[in-house]
């Protein structure tokens, strides 16, 4: 039997906008996307409100998120901080593939 994995909901909080946000987003891209490629973040993306960013990414704990985060160029440049929230989640839409969460058809 597939065990069903945790999923984080990640929120940033920016703390720097403009110019400074700006200089530093075009290096947080690049540390995304190995991140990306390692499976680790599934879908990410700005507020609406401009005010930071949410990020979904599937983790075994806090401390594994937290040690991947401390080298995101937001954080090293004093940018942007970060909460985190598990969730054990049971069902999903056929946009997202996970094993052992089922798929609601029909």
């Amino acid at each position: 039997m597939t065990q069903t994995p945790t999923l984080w909901v990640i929120q940033s909080r920016y703390l720097k906008s403009g110019d400074d946000l700006a200089a530093v987003t075009p290096r947080h891209r690049e540390w995304l996307d190995q991140h990306y490629r390692s499976g680790l973040f599934l879908v990410s993306g700005r507020k609406v409100d401009g005010t930071g960013g949410v990020l979904l990414a599937q983790a075994e704990s806090q401390e594994q998120l937290e040690e991947v985060f401390r080298d995101d160029p937001f954080v090293l440049e004093g940018c942007s901080e970060y909460s985190y929230t598990p969730f054990t989640p049971v069902k999903r839409g056929r946009a997202l593939m996970l094993d052992g969460v089922p798929l609601v058809e029909g």
